[in-house]
């Protein structure tokens, strides 16, 4: 018997029993698809009396799993069920049974691949899930914000195994930086990414996820950063969006320092990692945002405590003060209430700055200045005490009608600044209504008074009756020799144009000046006054020429101290008798004005001493005329008519000699001796200082309307007298 027929003698022998073992392979259970293979390629072996390779095909490479590689140049024969193949030597002819039951092992094997692949991908997503129960269990517990942007950039450190890992958040037009760790360079720390810059920045201008497995090889991310990569070592990086409630609020990326390939498993884990942290970033800014709310809710709440004891504390003493100030008891009263209900020291400042009205003050030593700058900014301020220390006061304004009138200071002793704040407006709103109440008193009477000066210059004579005795009730004294002071503000319109004021100032300017007026000393001569526009009209009681010049100068003086570009002209008429003739008066002061506005100057013009020029200035009235005689030839006629003198006459020689003594005195047969007794008589009694031209011309002047209108009155005992 030759080999070959004992080869095959035996192959008919065996194959029963090792078909045997291939058929009953797909009915054991297999532990393992590695064990199935080495199974496999051990009965495959056995069958085919060769050595045997089993292969699985995964795409895209092929895998041995059991037996000797062969080379793509070695002739093999094969068998293949699903993904698994079985190669052996061409030169074993393998018979129609054996290739169907290693197609079914192959079959057997494969399912057992498959079962261990699903079990290893199982046992990953369960240990991924754990994984990511954990960190979501982290994320959640964790509330301030900061803290989850940390948590988030460890947890995805670890859980895509990177080296560093940052979480960036969307401000304006970037992404920036808020949290970073594994880092080396501060700079990556402080990250800003615009639109592009990046991959990140690629995610931000993209809203999908983006990846790079090197940065020296990628072409699709630009280079802004490159440096960066270089100073961290970074090869490789991923990064997906951090969205919420659809809208893009940052960007989640992990970089690696080694060239790496992150799989659709690592960006899908990534993914579902940042919807996570966003949950996360949500529910933190959400508990921020509670935690500002409960505590500004706290402070709210404080803040109205605070509020409603400082009102019920205001509104007690607002109610303290509208009685006090009903009361009209003044206000030394108002600070007496403010000092005990609040227990502080209080000053109240006239429009001066001097202190009218202070008390208070249970363990200060010092008390306060006697003076305070009349304008000052409310609010708190540093003061000297009179002790040489020093407080803070609480000063404020004291208005009435627009103006300002004064000011009240508070010192506390252990009050807040807000309580104060609001106590200092109460204090200066009952000091203001204090000031205006006595203020309308005081506007009343001056109304009152101002209409009784009209009604005396101006009324018929049953007024200016009337009105004398209104005066009189209002403890006015119009007795004894009554002059009218008339004068005008010259400039206060131009004054008001270069300083750009209003209407409202320029009449403000003018009620300062009257208000100056009647504040000064030498006012208390002055019985009446008013102000018009720009003309001031006053009624003083004074005869004496000096006292009347001394008292208007006097008030020129005040007022150009206050406004020294201010110009003030005055006229004053002659002293009367009785106020009837208050009306003539006004028309004497008017000419005196007139005459002062014409012949410049700013001295006081009296109209008796106008001489003619108040002829001219005048009405031309014959009563005018008539008292200008009279004041000057009057006194002369007078006395010749009484005394059989020559005074009259003595006058008209003096001039027609023209004024020498010694021409008169030989003119009218007497010793000029007598002549200049005479002459001396008659300046004793009509004032007139015939040394002096304007004295020469007034009494010329008055000789001859003696003689044009009344030639009657020439003294018939002259002639006798000379005789």
């Amino acid at each position: 018997m030759t080999p070959s027929q004992a080869h095959a003698a035996d192959r008919t022998r065996t194959e029963p029993t090792v078909t045997g073992e291939l058929e009953a392979l797909p009915s054991r259970s297999p532990d393992t698809g590695i064990w199935a293979a080495r199974e496999l390629a051990a009965a495959a072996t056995r069958a085919l009396g060769a050595d045997a390779t089993v292969l699985t095909h995964r795409t895209p490479c092929v895998t041995v799993l059991v037996g000797p590689s062969r080379d793509a140049s070695t002739a093999t024969s094969s068998v293949r069920a699903g993904h698994v193949e079985v190669q052996w030597s061409d030169q074993i002819e393998a018979p129609v049974a054996v290739r169907r039951h290693l197609q079914h092992a192959c079959c057997w094997v494969s399912m057992a691949l498959d079962r261990d692949s699903a079990r290893e991908r199982a046992e990953q997503a369960a240990e991924e899930t754990a994984v990511l129960r954990d960190v979501v269990g982290q994320l959640l517990t964790v509330r301030d914000l900061d803290q989850v942007l940390l948590s988030i950039a460890d947890r995805t450190l670890h859980l895509l195994d990177s080296d560093i890992c940052g979480v960036l958040l969307v401000e304006g037009d970037q992404v920036a930086m808020r949290s970073c760790v594994g880092n080396r360079a501060v700079e990556t720390a402080r990250l800003r990414m615009c639109r592009g810059q990046g991959v990140a920045g690629l995610v931000f201008l993209t809203g999908e996820p983006a990846k790079v497995d090197n940065y020296l090889e990628d072409e699709t991310i630009s280079d802004d950063f490159m440096f960066l990569a270089e100073k961290e070592e970074t090869l490789s990086a991923l990064a997906v969006p951090l969205r919420l409630h659809g809208e893009l609020i940052g960007v989640l990326e992990v970089w690696r320092r080694r060239p790496s390939v992150f799989t659709e498993q690592h960006v899908r884990r990534m993914v579902t990692l940042a919807d996570f942290a966003t949950i996360a970033i949500d529910n933190a800014r959400l508990h921020d945002q509670q935690a500002t709310a409960v505590a500004q809710m706290k402070e709210t709440r404080d803040a109205l405590e605070q509020q409603v004891a400082l009102l019920a504390r205001s509104s007690n003493l607002q109610q303290k003060l509208l009685e006090t100030v009903l009361a009209g008891v003044g206000l030394p009263a108002i600070a007496r209430t403010v000092a005990t209900e609040l227990g502080c020291r209080i000053g109240i400042y006239g429009p001066e700055g001097s202190l009218i009205a202070s008390c208070g003050g249970r363990t200060m030593a010092g008390k306060l200045p006697p003076a305070m700058s009349t304008r000052t900014r409310p609010g708190r301020h540093p003061v000297s005490l009179t002790d040489g220390g020093s407080a803070t006061a609480w000063l404020q304004p004291i208005y009435a009608d627009g103006d300002q009138v004064g000011s009240v200071a508070l010192l506390p002793e252990d009050h807040s600044a807000e309580m104060m704040d609001v106590v200092a407006g109460e204090v200066a709103m009952a000091c203001s209504l204090t000031l205006l109440r006595e203020h309308a008193a005081s506007r009343a009477r001056t109304e009152e008074l101002e209409q009784v000066l009209w009604d005396l210059l101006q009324g018929p004579v049953e007024h200016r009756i009337a009105a004398r005795a209104r005066a009189k009730q209002l403890n006015v004294t119009l007795r004894g020799d009554l002059r009218v002071v008339y004068g005008r503000l010259d400039n206060l319109e131009e004054i008001a144009a270069e300083n750009g004021w209003d209407t409202s100032q320029t009449d403000r300017l003018r009620r300062e000046v009257l208000r100056e007026l009647r504040g000064l000393d030498a006012y208390r001569g002055v019985s009446l006054s008013a102000l018009r526009g720009d003309l001031i009209t006053a009624v003083v009681v004074s005869g004496d020429r000096a006292a009347i010049k001394d008292l208007v100068s006097e008030l020129s003086a005040a007022m150009r101290r206050q406004w020294p570009r201010l110009q003030v002209t005055w006229g004053v008429s002659r002293a009367h008798a009785d106020v009837v003739d208050l009306p003539s008066a006004l028309n004497e002061a008017k000419t005196a004005l007139s005459a002062a506005r014409r012949l410049g100057g700013e001295n006081v013009f009296l109209y008796e001493e106008l001489g003619i020029v108040r002829l001219l200035l005048g009405s031309g009235d014959d009563p005018d005329l008539q008292t200008f005689v009279d004041e000057v030839t009057g006194p002369l006629v007078t006395y010749d008519r009484d005394n059989g003198g020559a005074l009259v006459r003595t006058l008209r020689a003096f001039f027609a000699a023209d004024c020498s003594q010694r021409v008169a005195a030989e003119r009218l047969f007497v010793h000029y001796k007598t002549l200049r007794y005479r002459l001396e008589q008659i300046k004793q009694l009509t004032g007139l200082d015939l040394a002096r031209h304007e004295d020469r011309m007034r009494a010329d002047f008055a000789l001859r309307l003696l003689q044009v209108t009344r030639p009657d009155e020439e003294d018939g005992g002259m002639e006798a007298s000379v005789s």
